[in-house]
């Protein structure tokens, strides 16, 4: 029998088909599974792409991007320190990127700028007087002496019909003994010519009754008051010797007062007749008083180049006094629509002025602004905004001392680099926390730095090699020159010290020497921009300050309450002394160039 065994040929057949199905397959489903994922790869690489962009390539100082740290932590200033991303390499100069959770520490808020009406207002101080047509001047028709005088003083208060003074006058003797002989002959024509006469010699019509009636003749005639008001001048006595054209006492009504200021000479022209006004007074601080302008005068103060403005006042409880300073704030409606800012959005420096700009994702810019009018809440941009543009109202100082750092500002691009070594360095006033002498640091409080928009803080020095640090202690006021161009710590350069260390008030105790004062003052001169009577504050452009190294600037002062206000006003020339009280800058001394108001009245007839 033959057998057939299959086994041997079929099966390698079999095997190298299957293979040749198994790799096609794989190869379909790779190529399939290659297609499928293309679009995976792509959104991949895309989302690498931008995970690059967002990296944080390393963190920085807030106020000085030459301190830079590979991770977050505070700067010398106790700061936290700000993170830049590889995106931020592309921005314009200036643009500052902060996150959300560092905004919201530092409490950042914006507002629009948008078209609206100003209603500007002018600020003015007064002096409260009489109504010069409420005057009554007294004065006799004939010669004649004082027998009697009732009023004593100048200010008593009289009220209508009020015997003034009696008078013996010898022609008011004879011009009643000819009446009585008119009646005694009742000639009508005679009686009615000397009682015409009589009255013609200003005899109170009581008198002429009572001679009439009595038939006797009033050796002293009394003179009563014409009106009721207060005695503004008394010129007798008892026993003067008067005749006519002597004016014998004014009596002026209270029942309504003047009051007269003066404005400068850049608002006089939107002072007008009928104008509204508010009035206060230190007297009454919770009373306001409103009144209208009834006259302004026609000729400037060639002085003070102020123009005078007389407003009228109803005074029916009489609390108004003459002589009475007051504040006064004209109203001034503009129907024109004008871009404006909140006026805490404005940065005011010696240079220029300045808006934080929010451009939204956490990014703002400093950008120079034009300034126009200003009412109490808005400012007017003539120039550097757009209707929407977002400002930041509240850490906008922060903002812009960052944003200054690399600022495309005009007053940054045409420094020159000698200008720009300079800006490096600055003085300040300061005191002493603590030392370690060992490493050669301090830590001190600070005032503000204008030049640098560095606000008065407290933070870490670095001592210079040639700066003496035995004289430096807790407590110590000094001046200090501060190198902020070094890496690391900011350098002190320079001291000058104002107050010693206890061991020097501990030999002055010994001297019998009063120890120096840890106030810092400065006496400067200045020109006043506004006058705030109601807050005590003025805004002047002031001179420089060689002894601290200060140039000149424009800053709010605090006014002392011993130093009065009343003479103050905008556009003045004063010379003032001030103290650095916790960073406040508090006026306390004030000597004007000219006065500021003069009590002048139009002659009336």
């Amino acid at each position: 029998m033959t057998h057939h065994n299959y086994s041997g040929s079929v099966k390698p057949t079999y095997l190298v088909a299957m293979l040749f199905v198994g790799i096609v397959l794989g190869l379909g489903a790779g190529w399939l599974l290659n297609s499928s994922d293309a679009p995976h790869a792509a959104m991949n690489e895309s989302s690498g792409d931008t995970n690059d962009e967002n990296e944080i390539l390393y963190w920085v100082a807030p106020m000085d991007s030459s301190y830079r740290r590979d991770g977050p932590g505070k700067s010398p200033m106790g700061m936290d320190l700000v993170p830049v991303y590889a995106n931020d390499q592309s921005e314009a100069p200036g643009t500052v990127t902060i996150s959300p959770n560092i905004e919201q520490s530092l409490g950042v808020t914006t507002a629009p700028a948008q078209f609206e009406s100003l209603s500007e207002s002018v600020a003015a101080l007064g002096v409260i007087g009489f109504n010069q047509d409420n005057i009554v001047h007294v004065h006799p028709r004939v010669k004649g002496w004082i027998e009697f005088l009732s009023v004593t003083n100048e200010g008593q208060m009289v009220q209508k019909g009020d015997v003034l003074y009696r008078l013996y006058s010898p022609e008011l003797v004879n011009a009643q003994e000819e009446y009585l002989l008119a009646l005694n002959r009742n000639n009508q024509n005679l009686i009615k010519a000397a009682k015409d006469k009589l009255i013609a010699l200003q005899l109170p019509e009581s008198t002429i009754e009572s001679v009439t009636r009595t038939r006797k003749v009033s050796q002293q005639v009394a003179f009563t008051a014409p009106q009721s008001g207060i005695v503004a001048k008394l010129n007798i006595r008892p026993g003067f010797y008067v005749e006519p054209g002597t004016t014998l006492i004014e009596i002026a009504s209270l029942n309504e007062v003047w009051l007269t200021t003066e404005v400068p000479e850049r608002q006089a022209a939107d002072i007008r007749a009928g104008q509204h006004a508010m009035i206060t007074l230190d007297t009454y601080p919770d009373d306001v008083f409103h009144a209208m302008v009834d006259y302004v005068y026609p000729v400037m103060n060639a002085t003070t180049r102020t123009l005078q403005v007389r407003l009228r006042l109803p005074n029916e409880t009489q609390q108004l006094k003459p002589n009475m300073f007051a504040n006064v704030v004209f109203l001034i409606s503009n129907d024109e629509m004008v871009l404006t800012v909140p006026r805490n959005a404005v940065i005011r420096t010696a240079q220029n002025n300045r808006v934080v700009l929010a451009l939204g994702d956490g990014k703002f810019k400093s950008v120079a602004v034009t300034l126009g009018n200003t009412s109490k809440d808005r400012v007017e941009i003539v120039d550097g905004l757009l209707e929407g543009d977002e400002v930041v109202t509240n850490a906008q100082f922060l903002l812009d001392s960052e944003s200054a750092i690399d600022s495309d500002l005009a007053r940054f691009s045409n420094a020159s680099d000698g200008e720009q070594s300079m800006s490096s360095r600055a003085w300040v006033a300061g005191e002493i926390n603590s030392v370690d002498s060992e490493a050669r640091t301090v830590n001190a409080s600070h005032e503000a730095i204008e030049d640098w928009q560095w606000p008065a803080m407290v933070m870490d020095f670095a001592i210079a090699e040639d700066v003496d640090i035995s004289q430096l202690g807790a407590g110590v006021s000094l001046h200090m020159e501060i190198d902020k161009s070094v890496s690391g710590l900011p350098l002190i350069t320079g001291i000058h010290i104002m107050s010693g260390m206890d061991h020097d008030a501990m030999n002055n105790e010994d001297s019998n020497e009063a120890p120096e004062s840890d106030v810092q003052s400065a006496t400067v001169d200045g020109v006043i921009n506004t006058v705030d009577v109601t807050s005590r504050v003025l805004n002047i452009s002031r001179g420089a300050i060689e002894k601290w190294g200060r140039g000149p600037a424009t800053l709010d002062f605090a006014v002392d309450e011993a130093v009065a206000m009343d003479a103050l006003q905008p556009g003045q020339t004063i010379s003032f002394t001030f103290e650095i009280h916790d960073g406040d800058f508090i006026i306390v001394d004030i000597t004007p160039q000219a006065s500021a108001v003069h009590n002048e009245h139009a002659h009336h007839e």
